[in-house]
This record gives C-alpha cells, structure tokens and sequence, in this order.
C-alpha cells in the first residue's frame, strides 16, 4: 500500500470514529503511531492530510548538482577511484558511494578483497606471469594484507610457487630484516 492510500484509510477511519491507537493495531504497524497522530492533527483543521515537504532533513550534499557532477566525471574515459572522485568533487568518500549506489544505480564492491577471490583470482595470473618471465627459479612473498596473511592463501602459494616464503618467516616491520635479502 503506498502513503497516499495510507493516509486515505486513516482519514477514513477517524471520520468514522476510530481512535489513533486503534487505526494503529488496524494498520498492523505499517505506518508509527506517532506518524498517524500527526495526520489526526491535519485532518482536525483542514480536513485532508497535507504534507507540504517531504519529511526529514533536507539534502545538502546528495543534491541533484552533485549528482550530475558525479554523472559527469564518471563519464569521461578515464577510470578513477571513489577516494579520488570524492577529493576532486570536495565530498565525503560516504557519500560519493551513496550517489553511485542509490543514485546512479551502480553496484559497488566493498572495496575488499577476500581471500577466496584473491586466490581464484589473482594468484593464477602471479603465477602464471612469474613462470613466464622467472622461470621455475624464483620466490614469491607477498605483504601483511588480510588475504594474502589466510592460512588458505599460504597453503595455496606453498603447493604453488617453489620456493614461497610463508608468513612465519616474514619479518614483523622492518625491511631490514627481508627474508629475501638472504635467500639463494
């Protein structure tokens, strides 16, 4: 049932006698108790419910300008990054995915890689790549991100690259002590 309909039985039913509490129950919930008293109270004076502006607060950064900004920048060519289209446009990085998302009808990733797409996705085209230009005579390591730190990324890259360094051995911040300043 849309709002207008809504109202239209509140109305009905307060002009034939019922009370606030008991249009509620009627409703079963689709509309607050408080949001019906509010329309009792406009259908008292006036004898229609009219709400003049939607409720709420009034946007001032999703606006329809900053909307067509991002309508815009997105159609150029060039890819870019929600971080640098938030900079360039002066709003928050928030804000920019809700105007992609809600707005524009875009279907954003959360920005993260997991584990499972990291190893389906990445590590075949590392190794592949590595086999090509190395040969079978290299080592692979990789950096404290979360998905190549899962023990099923590790287990993926020891049966796959010959002479992978597993987290263990990495060094916990300093790049002097690169595990693979020392390896043959």
């Amino acid at each position: 049932m849309k709002s207008k309909d809504i109202q239209k039985v509140v109305k009905i039913k307060y002009e034939n006698g019922d009370g606030p509490s008991k249009i509620y129950r009627d409703l079963a919930g689709a509309v607050s108790l408080p949001t019906i008293k509010l329309w009792i109270k406009m259908i008292n004076p006036t004898g229609s419910i009219t709400l003049s502006s939607p409720p709420g607060c009034p946007r001032t950064v999703r606006t329809k300008a900053a909307i067509m900004k991002v309508k815009s920048r997105l159609n150029k060519k060039k890819r870019v990054s929600t971080r640098k289209l938030a900079n360039d446009i002066n709003i928050s990085r928030t804000s920019i995915r809700r105007i992609l998302r809600e707005d524009l009808g875009f279907i954003l990733e959360n920005g993260t890689m997991d584990a499972e797409v990291y190893i389906n996705e990445v590590l075949p085209i590392a190794l592949e790549c590595g086999d090509k230009m190395l040969g079978d005579d290299c080592t692979y390591q990789q950096d404290g991100a979360r998905p190549h730190t899962h023990n099923l990324t590790q287990e993926w890259c020891a049966m796959h690259f010959p002479d992978f360094i597993p987290e263990t051995r990495w060094p916990p911040n300093s790049p002097d002590l690169c595990p693979l300043d020392y390896s043959l």
